[in-house]
């Protein structure tokens, strides 16, 4: 039994099979490397964004690298082990390589900027040159097909492909700017649906605060009461609010129920609502103020707003000789703070920082 590589044709060796696995495995990578570069639109959000724009970077720089390794193994295979003898054909296919190589990095710039039909030169150029350089090294296939015609097909298709960049640099910028047009309509008929939806939300936010009463529950002023963006609009509207909650009835026992619920955040502006300091509100604020004591991360700054925001509740609270227990809690939690990040006096950073631990130093020698 003869041996099953006699079955092979002599021309093609183990060789030749690994240099057509490289360039497959490199052709992969360049068009995954080229799809990969962001066009010049608006990528969305930045967190995409970010990583559209990275991806880009990388493609921009290992895609020519990756193209020219490419079309070096090409050349091998084209030109290695006498594949192509006749040496006019050499020549033509040497200048036909070259010329295709610089065709395909300029077309994957193109797409990179308006990802249009450019695409098709860096995506058919690899694989008519691997097919004619395989055509060459198989017996089988040269009998079936004349070397003339192969030459002038190849030779033809590659040439076509080589020129196409230019052509098509003209429809896809036209394309593009088509495109870019349609996008920015778009952009511009979301912007307005959008800030006509926050307007009729406006409006309902607005007609809903109009209808409250002195018999609506505090709650329900908790939206008004705490306006973090001091916009003109928004603190008419917080001293509107804080005049019709002083108003309401039930705000003593709601005060103490949203304490309970943990929305100290919502009621900095607990000292203007003519709460009475009783025991059940100094109980509630001083178990909702452990609670926010708590959160604070040494790591972190994002709590030292909500802090700061409560000092002028718990000077009120603490003239009204409430037995808060957790103000230790607080300063502790804050001098941990400020040796994990070195707090310095003068330091302008840290000015908030230590007017909070000075007012918290006073709290505590008032008790």
């Amino acid at each position: 039994m003869a041996p099953a590589d006699t079955y092979l044709p002599r021309s093609w060796s183990t060789g030749a099979s690994w240099l057509l696995a490289a360039a497959c495995l490199l052709y992969l990578v360049m068009m995954f490397l080229i799809l990969s570069e962001p066009v010049g639109f608006d990528c969305g959000d930045p967190a995409s964004c970010g990583i559209t724009k990275g991806l880009g970077a990388m493609a921009e720089a290992l895609g020519p690298f990756c193209a020219l390794l490419l079309w070096m193994t090409l050349a091998i295979l084209l030109f290695g082990g006498s594949a192509v003898r006749d040496e006019t054909t050499r020549i033509v296919a040497a200048i036909l390589l070259l010329l295709s190589g610089v065709a395909t990095i300029y077309a994957a710039g193109l797409y990179a900027r308006y990802a249009g039909w450019a695409i098709a030169t860096p995506a058919l150029l690899p694989p008519l040159i691997a097919l004619y350089a395989m055509r060459a090294r198989l017996p089988g296939l040269q009998a079936r097909l004349p070397t003339k015609t192969a030459n002038i097909a190849a030779f033809g298709a590659i040439l076509v492909m080589t020129i196409a960049p230019i052509p098509l640099s003209s429809i896809d910028a036209r394309s593009y700017a088509a495109r870019g047009r349609r996008l920015e309509a778009e952009r511009e008929a979301s912007t307005t649906r959008m800030r006509e939806q926050e307007a009729q939300e406006r409006k309902r936010e607005i007609a809903a605060f109009q209808a409250l009463t002195a018999d609506s529950p505090l709650g329900d002023y908790l939206h008004d009461l705490y306006y973090p963006f001091p916009y003109a609009a928004g603190e008419a509207r917080h001293q509107e609010a804080l005049t019709r909650a002083r108003q309401v009835r039930s705000r003593q026992a709601d005060a103490a129920l949203l304490l309970r619920q943990g929305k100290i955040e919502w009621l900095e502006d607990l000292w203007r609502l003519d709460i009475e300091t009783t025991p059940t509100i100094c109980s509630a604020y001083d178990d909702a103020l452990r609670q926010e004591a708590a959160k604070i991360d040494p790591a972190l700054t994002t709590d030292q707003d909500t802090i700061e925001r409560q000092l002028p509740n718990m000077k009120w609270l603490v003239g009204a000789h409430c037995d808060l227990g957790a103000l230790p809690l607080v300063e502790a939690r804050f001098h941990d703070w400020c040796g994990r990040h070195q707090c310095r006096r003068d330091d302008i950073a840290d000015n908030a920082t230590y007017a909070i631990l000075d007012t918290l130093a006073a709290f505590r020698q008032s008790r």
